[in-house]
């Protein structure tokens, strides 16, 4: 039995109202504890600190970890929560191998990972040029993994034998995006509607409002064709002010120690990422119509089990081409849903964690 302590926030970005995290604790540790072969235990950097402190959070780790003597330690960074202190005596002066998911590494490897990804035995980053940028650190212990789907959660509507919910936002979806209303997310929905195409936002900042988990599950299910936007939201005259202040757990100093670093994790704003959202949509038995990213085409094949936009007369034509073909529709979403099935759940990819760092 492999025994995992896995660490992260319990709630979305640390808040309790926000709900469960969606790739920490939904994502991640749900699956770390549906596996077999695995033992799996939550430990909730956000509930504890807020409980106790943040260095009183840090000794709770070391003596748990001392105490129960898992086998991997398996974090999911979002900030300095940890201390580097607390990791590298883990990593060197304990029995437990040390893992650490890095996420963002197109922009916060630079001015974050590098720093903190050699107190760890091993990490990971979905960043399909990072292992160069890491090597030129001097950095090695690093693999390229990716983002997947928890199939016991993302899976088609009729297989988790839910009613619809009676005060459900949810209407007969045709085409949906669902996310926060940011950057030129709302000028796409908005562009579609112009062109007499039935398309909505839902989430935070959109008329329908923030939808649950639940919701957003059906959403991708029964949707006609759901929508993802790659690009990045750069607010200039934040991102300048960012390049010469540091924030580190809500307190703010100025940083003039790495400028050259800070303009390259500005550069790489710019570059288009996968999130999630990309397997998830195809998990549920959703077609997905997404913009081009960071090496997609690795992971799914375009026109066959996703379908790609390039600009916005692009995504016009594409949405009326395939609301009028349903049959090619329904064909690439189960193309997609199949795909996802075989190669790109969390499992998997834990698996081949494990198996790298020698644990099983």
């Amino acid at each position: 039995m492999l025994r995992i302590l896995f660490c992260g926030f319990k709630y979305e970005y640390g808040r309790p109202e926000l709900g469960l995290s969606a790739i920490e604790y939904r994502a991640f540790y749900k699956t770390l504890e549906a596996m077999e072969g695995v033992e799996a235990e939550f430990f909730a950097i956000d509930e504890l600190m807020r409980q106790a402190g943040r260095d009183e959070m840090n000794r709770q780790l070391i003596r748990k970890v001392q105490e129960e003597k898992p086998d991997l330690l398996f974090c999911f960074l979002f900030t300095e929560e940890l201390k580097k202190e607390t990791i590298a005596y883990i990593t060197r002066k304990t029995g437990t191998k040390t893992f650490n998911w890095f996420a963002d590494d197109h922009w916060r490897l630079p001015v974050f990972s590098r720093f903190w990804a050699p107190l760890f035995t091993m990490a990971g980053t979905t960043d399909s040029q990072a292992l160069a940028k890491y090597e030129s650190y001097g950095i090695t212990n690093v693999i390229k993994t990716q983002w997947a789907a928890n199939t016991a959660l993302c899976k088609p509507v009729d297989d988790l034998k839910i009613e619809r919910l009676k005060d459900s936002k949810i209407e007969d979806c045709e085409i949906a995006f669902v996310g926060k209303k940011y950057g030129n997310r709302g000028s796409y929905i908005a562009y579609l509607k112009s062109h007499n195409l039935p398309a909505e936002g839902y989430g935070k900042g959109w008329e329908t409002g923030v939808v649950s988990f639940r919701e957003m599950l059906e959403i991708f299910s029964q949707s006609k064709i759901n929508l993802n936007f790659t690009e990045s939201y750069l607010s200039w005259p934040k991102e300048i002010v960012k390049l010469f202040i540091k924030e580190e757990l809500g307190k703010y100093s100025l940083n003039f120690q790495f400028p050259i670093s800070n303009l390259q994790s500005l550069a790489g704003k710019r570059r288009r990422q996968i999130k999630a959202r990309i397997f998830e949509v195809p998990a549920c038995g959703g077609f997905l119509l997404t913009g081009d990213a960071d090496n997609l085409r690795d992971y799914y094949e375009d026109g066959k089990e996703i379908v790609l936009f390039k600009d916005k007369n692009d995504l016009v034509e594409k949405c009326r081409y395939y609301l009028e073909h349903e049959g090619e529709r329904q064909a690439i979403a189960l193309a997609g849903y199949q795909r996802t099935i075989k190669d790109h759940t969390y499992e998997q990819r834990f698996r081949e964690i494990f198996k790298v760092m020698e644990l099983v």
